[in-house]
């Protein structure tokens, strides 16, 4: 990593004594009135219960030719994405990408690792959260503005909620509703905001909202069932007349529930009947099916998601997942291509070298330890192996080469004392 030190340090200095007209010029606009991000007038969000209603009315604010609105859709998502299946299974597409190894080459298709690791920071994380989420979220926008003072490099990215950008005016809104902002699409801050997806590009979650809140409303009418029926009604059995024991007997009754336990006298008699009313099981059926929806239509099937799946039908299940996977490499691969290198290249001299320089998923394959020596193994009688690459795969020393091999008829005496283990 000596070469590529040698040239980040430059750069520091750089950036941080002889900041060039150029880079003045592009830090102006926002140094002048800050990040829009912190402009924003955010509001305090409420979690309240959404219904068919209110999804029908957030799409039609979302689509509104003219003034489109999102603060409801953003509401509507939000309440969403508090099923726990639905985030786990769009977690699982995130997850992948942002565990698959990356690359920095030239023109040539040849990696240079010194600029590979200039990736290897949580931004790079978030940015790929944040442009996979384009599929269920619809449009995104975030910026691309912090730099670490002392490193000169990106130290976050920040995502610009879709209440308060208008992607087909292409504004960041200081309130949401406003039909006036500042223009991201051109100018200055052109080189600090990124734009992933079309205009009016809703997501997929605007087509699963129905059962998503389908599910939930199941939920509610289980909870509603369990207060109903699950412990059963209260009958009370008494031989007494007196209006002020009857009051008694009648509160301690409301309160039964919350005390779980209730004191007669006399020949008072206390039953519970009704706790299996019912079917409780329909629910789960509606919650179970729900949730294979929800797994076909962000994976292509629910095998990988049924904890009851066979192992071919799991196989079958990930070929059709993997892409969705590789399509979602696709898009990261391109975006960064198109959008995030260049604005780093402007942003800061110490992405000057990844000039003529893209970005690239490495997917070559990784071998385990055991794997590695059986092939060692296997090649070695035949071909001569390049002893220090051994070394760096195995985590070996390997000082060198032994000068005598053993014959056919010694190797085959160390595999029946192997064997028979003398």
């Amino acid at each position: 990593m000596g070469f590529f030190n040698n040239i980040y340090h430059k750069a520091e200095s750089y950036f941080l004594k002889n900041a060039d007209e150029r880079n003045l010029r592009v830090h102006a606009v926002a140094k002048s009135d800050g990040a829009k991000s912190k402009l924003l007038v955010y509001e305090s969000e409420t979690l309240q219960a959404q219904t068919l209603k209110d999804y029908k009315t957030a799409i039609l604010m979302a689509t509104d030719p003219e003034e489109p609105n999102k603060s409801m859709l953003w509401t509507l998502y939000k309440n969403l994405l508090l099923d726990n299946h639905l985030s786990s299974v769009i977690d699982s597409r995130i997850l992948f990408c942002q565990r698959s190894t990356i690359k920095i080459v030239n023109e040539a298709g040849e990696e240079n690792p010194d600029l590979t690791w200039l990736f290897e920071r949580t931004w790079h994380e978030e940015v790929i959260a944040l442009i996979l989420r384009l599929r269920t979220e619809g449009v995104k926008l975030f910026e691309m503005y912090d730099l670490n003072p002392l490193t000169g490099e990106l130290e976050t990215v920040t995502e610009i909620p879709m209440s308060y950008f208008n992607a087909k005016k292409g504004i960041i809104v200081k309130t949401p509703g406003d039909s006036t902002g500042w223009p991201y699409k051109e100018g200055e801050l052109a080189n600090y905001y990124v734009q992933v997806g079309k205009d009016d590009d809703l997501g997929m979650l605007a087509e699963m909202a129905p059962v998503v809140l389908a599910k939930k409303l199941g939920f509610g009418s289980w909870l509603d069932y369990i207060e109903k029926y699950g412990v059963g009604n209260l009958f009370i059995t008494t031989d007494r007349e007196d209006d002020e024991r009857l009051k008694e007997l009648y509160q301690a009754a409301k309160n039964f529930k919350s005390s779980g336990f209730m004191v007669g006298r006399g020949q008072e008699k206390f039953e519970i009947k009704g706790g299996d009313a019912g079917n409780p099981q329909n629910f789960d059926l509606l919650i179970t099916r729900v949730n294979d929806e929800i797994s076909k239509r962000l994976l292509g099937g629910s095998g990988l998601t049924d904890e009851k799946a066979f192992v071919g039908s799991a196989e079958i299940q990930f070929r059709l997942a993997k892409d969705r996977f590789e399509s979602d490499k696709m898009l990261v691969k391109n975006v960064y291509n198109q959008h995030i290198i260049p604005r780093l290249i402007k942003l800061s001299p110490v992405y000057a070298p990844l000039q003529g320089h893209y970005f690239e998923w490495d997917n070559s394959e990784t071998q385990t330890l055991d794997e590695i020596i059986k092939l060692v193994t296997t090649l070695a009688p035949y071909f001569e192996l390049d002893i220090e690459e051994i070394s760096q795969k195995t985590g070996l020393t390997i000082i060198g080469q032994k000068s005598g091999t053993a014959t056919s008829e010694e190797t085959e005496i160390i595999k029946k004392k192997s064997v028979i283990g003398k």
